[in-house]
């Protein structure tokens, strides 16, 4: 079959969701909202109707975050599932990243000895759905500790993770080891799978992978920095393979005495501008990664056109509608904290 006609089923479905999207207006407008209840009003006739309309009082911008998330899987779903084979098994990568999200979830959960309905209702099983691994995502939350988590997911894909992170925990008492652990599963898969695409379809996907392999390590090695860290320990952390950092800034950085020195080294990098120092760690690192995703953002903005019968023509557009997420999250946080609309804006990717 001819590349036109494998396309043509998710070139329709991106063009009708396409119009969907909220202008830059709309969003703009969000921010000026006075509460949540305006916020919502304001997207009753909106493609995210249907999740706010299931969204429990009072509202809160977190119950928010939870919906507008369950329609971003929506919408990758629907770009999978009419892609054709090796590039649909490619963008299911991106339903695994919530899969990540939830496990990540029921370790903070199970820690704080939360029951298993109160866990359940933190996670987006709709993800669990299409991967087909509900039964395990439900077997983990019924456990009372993390010990138990990690056993009924012995088998799988995680493993390794969690008995790392459980290493960490009887160590230090910390969870925190977990999160990056976690994230690194999905990034190991991420690579492997672009690995598995064919050589034609690579370039069109490039630019994403790289942003996103490489931004993760870099802010997971200036995280680490601020916490302490050993240098191989986030060695084992983080992906084994990285597109435009060099081995040579990412061992400086590893070996690296303190945040100061590491960022001084990743400054110097192919991302160098992704980095501007500013009075906090905390607030360098946040900066910057929203540096990175404004610059995703941004390509899939000026080659949604561009990519038409190819892989990155539905991922282009699920990076679109992950933005809008994004913008959304952050008009619905900003206004449930009462801080300025320009400052709201300030947090979106415009």
């Amino acid at each position: 079959m001819s590349q036109i006609k494998q396309y043509a089923a998710v070139l329709a479905k991106i063009g009708a969701e396409k119009g969907k999207l909220l202008s830059e207006s709309k969003i703009k407008s969000l921010a000026e909202s006075k509460n949540l209840a305006s916020l919502v009003a304001q997207l009753r006739d909106s493609s995210y109707q249907a999740q706010i309309a299931k969204v429990p009082l009072p509202l809160t911008s977190r119950k928010l975050e939870r919906a507008f998330n369950e329609n971003l899987i929506e919408a990758y779903v629907k770009m999978i599932k009419n892609s054709p084979g090796r590039a649909a098994d490619f963008l299911s990568i991106y339903v695994l990243r919530f899969e990540v999200e939830n496990l990540k979830t029921l370790v903070k959960a199970t820690n704080a000895g939360l029951g298993t309905e109160e866990k359940l209702g933190r996670v987006y099983l709709s993800a669990e759905d299409f991967l087909k691994r509900r039964v395990m995502l439900e077997e983990a939350a019924k456990a009372s500790n993390l010990k138990q988590m990690q056993n009924t997911i012995k088998t799988s894909m995680y493993a390794s993770a969690l008995s790392k992170g459980m290493q960490g925990y009887e160590e230090k008492g910390s969870t925190s080891g977990f999160d990056i652990l976690l994230d690194k599963v999905f990034y190991d898969s991420l690579h492997e799978k672009y690995e598995e695409l064919p050589k034609k379809e690579k370039p069109h996907v490039s630019f994403y992978v790289a942003m996103e392999n490489d931004s993760f390590t870099l802010l997971s090695v200036l995280r680490g920095k601020t916490l302490n860290y050993e240098a191989n320990w986030l060695r084992a952390a983080v992906p084994p393979k990285n597109f435009r950092v060099t081995t040579e800034a990412f061992e400086a950085m590893l070996i690296a005495p303190d945040f100061e020195t590491a960022l001084k080294v990743a400054s110097e990098t192919h991302y160098g501008k992704f980095f501007v120092k500013t009075p906090s760690p905390d607030e360098t690192l946040a900066t910057a990664e929203k540096a990175f995703k404004k610059a995703v953002f941004q390509h899939a903005k000026a080659f949604t056109i561009g990519e038409i019968f190819n892989v990155g023509a539905p991922l282009a557009f699920m990076m679109l509608k992950e933005a809008e997420v994004h913008n959304l999250v952050a008009a619905s946080a900003g206004v449930e904290s009462g801080v300025s609309m320009e400052y709201i804006q300030s947090q979106m990717l415009l």
